[in-house]
């Protein structure tokens, strides 16, 4: 079976009647001459008006660039064609759409995304050298004619059938690819009246693939965005009104079906809250170029999925790497949103680097559905962040990595999320996803074991449980994990013996104080192993002390623990299993990168308390002692006495919950937490968290 599969008749009879423009088709048809019905429709098309691209075509001819770089476009012509970073050489045969050369069916299925023929189109702007053009035309057509249509969505992957339809490839195709590459080579003698009707006919197979076959998440919006496209560019097909009508309802719903109140996109990944958005945009820039009929509301409903980036970003200008996302620059989006909502200040500012529009007023924020938590001290380069994960697990691309931190200061990531990895079966894949890749908690030697649900049940209507304060003088934030512990994709129950609350307090402006619980609800005996991945050449270890070591900024960190705790770094571990690395380099590459584990045994309770001291670069630990202080409560509590070089020190207690007094070396409160400072032997401060003020014993 070879495509189209949509035949001459059945093509040119889905053709409005009513259109005059359309009367030279028609006659050809009724004559049933099929190269001069395409001769036509190609005539047609290259004449009209409207509807118009983002650049004009017939324009072509002015844009020649005698310095630009051809040797992309050289390897194509050749049929060197690149799928996720990795080239492949077809010259000397036929290409081979549903190969996979490097046993990763991604590489199979993103080559038939075709970013190789937007880069053809680029150079034939810029050289009208027909070279380009031609072999467009040729791995167009030969594409077309070898990889039919699928007979059911096309999803899963089959050993029997294409691989290369898609509805996520399908969407992108005509979203992002095939129409840059039309307009490109519209104007070219090469791009036939055949080569461009069968182009056209493949459009319109894809827009019914994608009217019938929607999924969900990011990959709805991406069909949705190509679904939306052709009936746009191609209104002259009688069902071209139920592409846009399909499209844009599912689009508009999906603005609140998988944008929380607070802005986040469900998967929680901070790569793809950027797909989702891109997605919702190049509809509407290509509806409102063409129709600008969105309904109302639309673009209102996008402002909150830009305010999560600004909000969200460390002080460098990017996003934490969450989930199955990387570092995300979000300057781009800023400027988008700055041109979408004049209104916003906040994003003005952020769009032009502080030359113009207004700093956000807000320093630390909460995005309550999200869960994603932030504390800085600022908007510059050299303030300090601190994310902090108390949100659900997320509807895709999740990580099992809830109560996972992450830390910057002074320009530079000190705790690091690992991010993402290629989708392949690598260890490295594994690490990425897993809980002992994350700056949280195992639990007897297992991760946090969430998977297997159904999807729709990761979405919350109403934000988990977590605690959250900001004032001028600290942060502080509490939330659970109790959804248990288990073998990384195990499709056996988690065991759920086992809850974590994580509570952390921002001294500001000047270091973090992190208190963990782990509860059993047995007398069993049991292990933690507490995690921190420091983006760092080295660290050095003193006790159940680390500091990194390294270019630029560096870490501080001191634990104290309710029972005996063991201090271990690892640095590129890859035997019995991977620790200590970081997706960096390159798409398939990892680095070393100390990782530091606080392990302890225990029955009942077990609390953990740590100092995290940013140090600016050539900074040395102004820490001179962390050691522990016993503390009464009625819940399990942790203590800790932090001595700094300049004389301070610091007090710090923090229990498991709020029921009664708590008592510290002296003081008493009825707070969650307390954070008492002294300076030349005297109390400066005494700070009560969620609670009455701290007072002296009685």
């Amino acid at each position: 079976m070879k495509g189209p599969q949509i035949t001459d008749q059945e093509f040119f009879g889905l053709l409005d009647p009513d259109r005059p423009e359309l009367a030279g088709v028609r006659a050809a048809v009724q004559a049933g001459d099929w190269p001069a019905a395409e001769a036509a429709f190609a005539a047609h098309v290259r004449a009209r008006q409207e509807p118009r691209w983002f650049f004009d075509w017939r324009e072509s001819g002015q844009h020649r660039d005698p310095g630009y770089d051809t040797a992309p476009a050289e390897r194509i012509v050749g049929d060197v064609l690149e799928s996720c970073h990795v080239p492949h050489d077809f010259s000397g045969g036929e290409i081979d759409w549903e190969l996979n050369p490097i046993n990763y069916k991604e590489w199979t299925w993103q080559l038939s995304r075709h970013p190789f023929w937007v880069t053809l189109g680029e150079a034939y702007w810029a050289t009208g050298d027909e070279r380009y053009a031609a072999a467009f035309v040729r791995q167009m057509l030969h594409w077309v004619a070898h990889v039919p249509r699928p007979e059911d969505s096309g999803n899963p992957w089959r050993e029997d059938r294409t691989n290369c339809w898609r509805t996520i490839e399908c969407g992108i195709r005509m979203g992002r690819t095939w129409f840059p590459a039309f307009y490109r080579f519209l104007n070219s003698p090469t791009f036939t009246p055949h080569a461009l009707c069968t182009m056209v006919k493949s459009m319109v197979e894809h827009a019914r693939h994608l009217l019938q076959w929607p999924q969900s998440g990011n990959w709805l919006v991406m069909e949705a965005n190509g679904l939306y496209h052709v009936g746009v560019m191609f209104p002259e097909f009688t069902e071209a009104a139920e592409w846009r009508r399909a499209a844009m309802e599912r689009l508009y719903r999906e603005l609140d079906a998988q944008v929380y109140p607070d802005g986040a996109q469900i998967e929680l990944s901070s790569g793809y809250h950027q797909v989702s958005l891109n997605n919702f945009v190049k509809a509407y820039d290509v509806g409102q170029l063409n129709r600008p009929d969105f309904p109302a509301g639309y673009l209102a409903k996008l402002e909150r999925m830009y305010h999560y980036d600004l909000y969200l970003s460390m002080p460098d200008g990017r996003l934490p790497a969450l989930n199955d996302g990387g570092y995300t620059e979000i300057l781009p989006y800023m400027i988008e949103g700055a041109g979408f909502f004049p209104n916003r200040a906040d994003f003005r500012w952020a769009a032009t680097g502080g030359r113009e529009g207004t700093k956000p007023a807000a320093l630390s924020y909460d995005f309550p559905y999200a869960g994603h938590l932030v504390m800085r001290t600022g908007w510059e380069r050299d303030d300090r962040y601190l994310f902090f994960d108390a949100g659900p697990f997320g509807y895709g691309h999740q990580h099992e990595d809830k109560l996972n931190i992450v830390l910057y200061a002074y320009g530079k990531v000190l705790v690091a999320d690992p991010g993402n990895y290629p989708y392949d079966d690598s260890p490295w894949r594994k690490y990425v996803l897993s809980t002992r890749g994350h700056n949280t908690i195992r639990v007897d030697g297992m991760d946090q074991h969430q998977r297997g649900k159904p999807r729709s049940e990761y979405v919350v209507e109403r934000p988990l449980p977590h605690t959250w304060i900001t004032t001028d003088r600290y942060d502080y934030a509490a939330a659970e994990y109790a959804e248990g512990y288990g073998s990384q994709f195990s499709a056996e129950p988690a065991d759920r013996t086992v809850t974590h609350i994580r509570k952390i307090l921002f001294a500001r402006p000047e270091f973090w104080l992190m208190a963990d619980f782990l509860t059993a609800a047995d007398d069993a005996e049991h292990t933690a192993e507490s995690l921190l991945h420091l983006d760092a050449e080295g660290a050095e270890v003193a006790g159940e002390g680390v500091t990194t070591q390294g270019e630029g900024a560096n870490l501080a960190v001191q634990a104290v623990a309710t029972a005996p705790l063991g201090t271990a770094l690892i640095l590129g571990q890859e035997a019995p299993e991977a620790q200590g690395w970081i997706p960096r380099g390159g798409p398939y590459e990892v680095q070393p990168i100390p990782a530091v584990a606080y392990r302890a045994s225990w029955r009942g309770t077990l609390a953990l308390g740590y100092v995290l001291y940013p140090l600016r670069p050539g900074q040395a630990s102004p820490i001179r002692a962390v050691e522990r202080v016993e503390v009464e409560a009625s819940a399990p509590a942790i203590g800790l006495r932090l001595q700094l070089a300049d004389g301070r020190a610091f007090l710090y207690a923090q229990r498991h919950g709020r029921l009664g007094p708590m008592r510290f070396a002296g003081f008493e409160t009825d707070a969650e937490a307390a954070l008492v400072e002294w300076r030349d032997g005297q109390v400066a401060a005494a700070t009560a968290v969620n609670g009455e003020a701290v007072r002296p014993a009685v």
